[in-house]
């Protein structure tokens, strides 16, 4: 059975956020609502928020951790995980 939709939200979000939302939600053949709607029942059914939140790379390099950071082996690092998939992918052909 269906639960009725019989609430109503209202907030405020950004122009431009909101128009990006809607055309990826287009694509993604759903509408902004309706992503909303599906969000909030996989946060019910994981008893969480079942996205990744972080800061971006550059702030958590600046960050508190950054005294601990060795600046060769971050410049070794950088980018590792992209010339990890291109190998991988070099070798599966």
């Amino acid at each position: 059975m269906l639960a009725t939709k019989s609430t109503v939200m209202q907030f405020r979000i950004d122009m431009g956020l909101k128009q990006e939302a809607e055309a990826l939600f287009r694509e993604l053949g759903t509408s902004f609502a309706e992503a909303l709607r599906i969000f909030a029942r996989q946060c019910v059914l994981t008893h969480s928020m079942p996205i990744s939140i972080a800061l971006p790379q550059h702030e958590t390099a600046s960050g508190s951790f950054a005294k601990y950071a060795d600046p060769a082996k971050r410049r070794l690092e950088g980018g590792a995980f992209a010339r990890a998939m291109e190998a991988k992918h070099a070798n599966a052909r």
